[in-house]
């Protein structure tokens, strides 16, 4: 008999909300990309070519989107969608914008939706 497997719950996470948990915790975050650089370099992570979408109408503009899995402690996958319009800042928006959909390594079955121009931050 197979272990019986539930759906997460599904959340929606703005940036405001990305913003605030990150905020004060710069240390922590450091720390957390420097794990990961170390569980990648282990070889326990998935890290396949990213995908770019190009326009011909718009040749300066391109949505990339990166999958990628992650094992160690953490153990997720998921995808960084995110696009790049130089454009917008003429109009007084930012350059970029992204959204992470991050799954259950498990089962495959996305359980969070943040969006994340901040963690793509330059």
């Amino acid at each position: 008999m197979s272990e019986q497997l539930t759906v997460p719950p599904f959340a929606v996470i703005s940036g405001a909300q990305v913003q605030a948990a990150l905020q004060g915790r710069e240390k922590q975050v450091v720390d957390l990309v420097e794990a990961t650089y170390r569980v990648h370099g282990a070889g326990d992570s998935v890290n396949p070519p990213s995908y770019f979408l190009r326009f011909p109408d718009r040749p300066s503009s391109r949505i990339i989107a990166l999958p990628a899995s992650i094992g160690g402690q953490v153990r997720v996958d998921g995808l960084k969608w995110i696009s790049s319009f130089p454009e917008n800042v003429a109009g007084g928006i930012p350059r970029a914008s992204a959204v992470l959909i991050l799954n259950d390594h498990d089962t495959g079955y996305p359980f969070a939706c943040l969006e994340s121009s901040i963690i793509s931050a330059t």
